[in-house]
């Protein structure tokens, strides 16, 4: 976790060494439920990503807790706002098709339950740094990057570690498992690992076909911007 003015400077850095395709984006906790946060409508199933486009292009800001959790499933479940419906892998094997078999399936079911924590507050945002308020404690930041950055993002999480086969994962996950759930679990290890995102093929029926998420924890990503200086990016 760290305050959003660092997050913001630390960002700064990353801007001055590399791009990105899109705004990076930012979670934090908060007790408050901030006004003109966008809610999803409780008893319509969505995809939060239906609604990510608002986010970078727009500003907005996506407001999850467990008073939604009809609407907007994954996050519910996998923010931690409630448990995790254990349908025997049904939905991901024979629904969509993710899995082999439901023994498959139901594996990753029992697997997912190690990476969700309890939500620390009533609500959980999304929003842009650039857009952040200060004194946000952030939780995970999101990079959105083209090829050059991503391969800049993967080798910069390897710069500081004595091994080199592990420090970036690419996760069977949904998409906001990806986003958050997963880069949030890591916040919780000693070397926590980068997290590529977005291969979740529903998720990519609602965002940009040239769309990648780089994910790590605020304090991690506060350290790799440290790193920035005296590493092949400060040539």
């Amino acid at each position: 976790m760290a305050d959003s003015k660092i997050v913001k400077e630390s960002l700064a850095r990353f801007l001055k060494a590399t791009s990105f395709n899109y705004p990076a984006t930012a979670w934090y906790f908060s007790a408050e439920g901030i006004e003109d946060s966008f809610v999803f409508t409780k008893d319509k199933w969505v995809c939060m990503f239906m609604y990510f486009k608002m986010v970078i292009k727009k500003g907005r800001r996506i407001r999850f807790s467990g008073d939604y959790a009809k609407a907007c499933t994954g996050p519910a479940e996998y923010f931690g706002f409630r448990d995790i419906v254990d349908d025997g892998g049904s939905f991901i094997a024979e629904t969509e098709r993710f899995k082999k078999t439901c023994k498959l399936a139901y594996a990753y079911y029992k697997e997912s339950l190690q990476s969700v924590h309890p939500a620390k507050e009533k609500y959980l945002y999304l929003e842009r740094i650039e857009d952040l308020d200060p004194q946000r404690e952030v939780e995970v930041v999101n990079l959105f990057p083209d090829p050059v950055s991503l391969a800049d993002l993967a080798v910069l999480s390897n710069y500081d570690r004595a091994q080199n086969l592990d420090n970036v994962m690419v996760p069977f996950a949904s998409g906001c498992q990806s986003l958050f759930a997963f880069p949030y679990n890591e916040k919780f290890r000693e070397n926590p690992k980068s997290v590529m995102g977005l291969m979740d093929p529903l998720a990519r029926n609602f965002t940009p076909r040239d769309m990648l998420a780089f994910s790590v924890p605020a304090d991690r990503f506060v350290e790799m911007a440290q790193n920035i200086k005296g590493s092949f990016l400060d040539k």
